[in-house]
């Protein structure tokens, strides 16, 4: 390794040690279950790599940047005779929503970077006040790019970019900072960096939601911001009240500050490329103040498509009595309090795929609900599926069912091709029955789980959790019932690559000693784990962390190949090494 000088060695001396301390420049709280940790950084395990050409000095700009080569960021794409790649994104960022850690290049073009807030604790506040700035970038491609993310702050060497199935492994340029990559397909990426820093990148299909552009009463959020000040769609409580048989089309660069809500209405789809926005809101869960950017009650045919929505004030999409609901390559950032992803309450024939969801709370979750306005009429659950889709859950569980389960009708409702980047908090796989349902045909397919970190904070241990019980927190919330039970589960093809020790398997189920339930007992019924590994370990009845309990049929089965979920990228080598930029 060629000699260094003394400073470059203090600076980076100085990094590693702040590691564990409060960054007051993001706002970021380093966690201990962080997949790239501060242990890892250490002098000696620098790769020499990172020093392979003669250390330049460079002066850096007024935020910390270094000022590279005149050339550095040109345009090098080359035309050797095959189809073009073509890259399209709106430039439009206001400087409140600009991230000033990292700069995205595709050639001497900047894509912009919104500023979104995320949450490494695994310890429930009301108030979640250790959040940390991170960043979005939101752009659309046929073919092939190579893109050039620069940083403010050294790498050193660590950067990891998931998921891991996409094999896009990184060049590092530790001297001027710069990480280089290739995408080849519509889809999301986290580009992870030391100290919890990430850029979530969304891909979208080129001109994806073109179409909608043409639809029947149209309401047109444009490029900018978009409030109550500005626009007439949006009323003094900050709501879109959207009416039956419209579209509402967010174009890519639109930021709305303000939320959706439709009360039996039906026909109605929301689609574009542009910005939810909550971080205006208030939420505090002592005092029961939230927003809801998606509130959807007793509506029918309802589509979502291609937005994303960052920093929701509570829950990100409440679907209550609903029927025939679509969600596609819907993008969630949460990181306050309830921050739950996509939440399905009382619906019948729900589809959400191919979407992303990082949250503060249960990622994708089912429950049954009574109707408000007669808690004796209880909800009904049926053919809900949610595939291929991508989460991130810094707190609660990955897939839920529970434990809000009221009404006896409770089946049909599938998680398939789910890929996992991390799971720090609670359970990944989980079915909590803390009320009168019969909750049964529920499938786990098909998952493959990437960093299996539970037990954070105030977390648990479990991989897979699966109970009746009776919840003196949750089966009190609406109405007071009987407990139900669970049956008919499958959990195939399951791919665990990094797991804590000992995690735990749980399917426990009860007898109610309620006073009037006269000591009841639910049974916890028919229940296939199969094809399970966990490392390296193919998980059998012998498997050590393994705990039952009034369980009927439990069967494990190994008879095949664990290999988890299944990422659909495009095959692009018909494209060239020549791409065009359009700037919407």
């Amino acid at each position: 390794m060629k000699k260094i000088k003394l400073g470059i060695i203090l600076a980076m001396l100085f990094s590693l040690i702040s590691c564990d301390s409060y960054h007051e420049s993001d706002n970021s709280f380093p966690s201990a279950s962080e997949s790239i940790s501060c242990e890892s950084e250490s002098l000696s395990e620098i790769s020499e790599s990172s020093f392979s050409e003669e250390i330049k000095e460079y002066e850096k700009d007024e935020n910390g940047f270094y000022i590279l080569e005149d050339d550095y960021f040109k345009n090098d794409s080359i035309d050797d005779g095959k189809s073009e790649s073509k890259i399209r994104f709106s430039d439009f960022i206001s400087e409140e929503y600009e991230y000033k850690q990292m700069k995205l290049f595709v050639g001497d073009k900047q894509i912009p970077l919104y500023n979104c807030k995320t949450n490494m604790s695994q310890n429930w506040h009301p108030l979640a006040p250790s959040r940390m700035n991170n960043s979005v970038a939101i752009m659309e491609l046929e073919g092939k790019v190579t893109l050039k993310l620069q940083t403010s702050f050294a790498i050193f060497d660590q950067c990891v970019i998931r998921p891991l199935a996409s094999n896009i492994i990184p060049t590092i340029d530790d001297n001027r900072r710069v990480i280089t990559f290739e995408i080849s397909s519509a889809g999301q990426y986290c580009i992870e960096l030391r100290s919890g820093r990430t850029l979530h990148l969304f891909v979208n299909e080129y001109k994806e939601f073109e179409e909608h552009k043409n639809d029947d009463n149209l309401i047109y959020f444009k490029e900018g911001i978009h409030n109550k000040d500005n626009n007439q769609y949006i009323n003094n409580n900050n709501v879109i009240n959207v009416p039956s048989n419209s579209t509402v089309y967010v174009e890519y660069g639109a930021i709305i500050q303000g939320t959706f809500a439709a009360n039996n209405k039906n026909n109605i789809k929301i689609v574009g490329g542009g910005i939810i926005d909550g971080s205006t809101f208030e939420r505090d869960a002592n005092k029961n103040i939230q927003t809801i950017p998606y509130d959807f009650n007793y509506c029918n045919n309802i589509t979502f498509k291609g937005i994303a929505t960052l920093d929701p004030a509570g829950w990100c999409y409440n679907i209550y009595f609903c029927k025939d609901v679509y969600f596609d390559n819907i993008k969630i950032i949460s990181s306050r309090s309830n921050g739950d992803g996509v939440s399905i309450q009382s619906c019948i024939n729900v589809l959400c795929e191919d979407s992303f969801v990082r949250s503060w709370d249960d990622s994708l979750v089912v429950k049954n609900y009574p109707k408000w306005s007669n808690k004796n009429e209880h909800g009904t659950t049926q053919n809900i599926v949610f595939e291929d889709c991508i989460l991130w859950t810094d707190l609660a569980q990955s897939m839920e069912v529970g434990f809000e389960t009221i009404g006896k009708v409770m089946e049909d409702i599938t998680f398939n091709n789910i890929t996992i980047l991390h799971n720090y908090h609670k359970a990944p796989i989980s079915i909590h029955n803390g009320n009168n349902a019969n909750l049964k045909n529920v499938k786990f397919t098909n998952i493959t789980i990437e960093d299996a970190a539970m037990g954070g904070g105030d977390g648990n241990k479990y991989l897979i959790d699966f109970s009746t019980e009776f919840s003196t927190t949750w089966s009190t919330k609406h109405t007071v019932t009987e407990l139900g039970s669970i049956s008919n589960v499958l959990v195939d093809n399951v791919l665990v690559i990094h797991c804590i020790d000992d995690a735990l398997i749980s399917i426990i189920g009860c007898v109610d000693t309620r006073k009037g339930y006269n000591n009841s007992e639910h049974y916890i019924n028919d229940v296939i784990i199969k094809n399970v590994k966990i490392k390296d370990e193919i998980i059998n009845d012998s498997y050590e962390n393994l705990d039952t309990y009034m369980v009927n049929n439990l069967t494990f089965i190994n008879d095949k190949e664990v290999t988890g979920s299944n990422i659909n990228y495009h095959d692009t080598s018909s494209y060239g090494n020549k791409y065009s930029i359009e700037i919407i």
